[in-house]
């Protein structure tokens, strides 16, 4: 309710932010200040992009960050104006779609038109730009389910911290996320592995590095010796 309140002030734009309860290095952090506040709402100061360790650290000593749920609350004309500012190529191609919703030919220039966009978040062609931006603190149990880190979180552990799905053997094994899709998985003495094995392809990663996991997808596909 706050934050509607926020966002039906002329153009401001309002969003969630999580209080931190751990160093994550897997989430965006939004930094605020306490100048300039609406209702208990803090001022946004800038976005910023997953930490390494020690930054995630230092983020979250100094009390002034706040995980970056990616949750926004803003007005159509607000959205739309910031859109038309800073994303111009977007904005004109929403603009040709809308105007040809309900014509004969529109399904053949939604295709034709969507495919001409660029493949970006909102994050960052317009939060990181955008004026007059205000975040809520947040503590209601938020969980990033995108995240394979988030898995043990939200999953029984067995006595060793491991989550293991499928048919999996592990001995001296510690703190592993394990995903069997198939064919049997056996680990012997390894820690704080994400191991996930498809039809497709198997993924062996470290959980510090899970962030990591869409650049090396998006390598994948580029590389057309390689099919996935």
């Amino acid at each position: 309710q706050e934050a509607v309140s926020i966002a039906a002030q002329g153009s401001n734009i309002a969003t969630i932010g999580i209080v931190p309860i751990h160093p994550e290095v897997g989430y965006g952090y939004i930094k605020y200040t306490s100048k300039d506040g609406l209702l208990s709402a803090k001022a946004v100061e800038k976005f910023v992009e997953k930490p390494d360790r020690a930054t995630a650290e230092a983020y979250l000593a100094s009390g002034d960050y706040l995980w970056n749920s990616g949750m926004f609350i803003w007005s159509v004309d607000t959205f739309l104006s910031n859109m038309k500012a800073l994303m111009p190529k977007h904005y004109e191609i929403l603009n040709t779609i809308t105007q040809n919703i309900g014509k004969a030919n529109y399904s053949e220039v939604l295709n034709e038109e969507y495919a001409r966009l660029e493949s970006i978040s909102v994050d960052y062609g317009i939060l990181e730009h955008a004026k007059n931006i205000y975040v809520l603190p947040g503590s209601f149990g938020w969980d990033d389910v995108g995240s394979w880190n988030s898995i043990e979180r939200l999953n029984p552990v067995d006595e060793n911290g491991n989550v293991l799905k499928g048919e999996v053997q592990a001995l001296q094994t510690k703190n592993c996320t394990v995903d069997a899709q198939g064919r049997l998985v056996a680990m012997i003495g390894v820690e704080d592995m994400v191991i996930v094995d498809t039809e497709d392809a198997l993924l062996i990663c470290h959980k510090d590095h899970t962030n990591q996991i869409k650049e090396i997808l998006s390598t994948l596909k580029t590389n057309k010796d390689i099919r996935l």
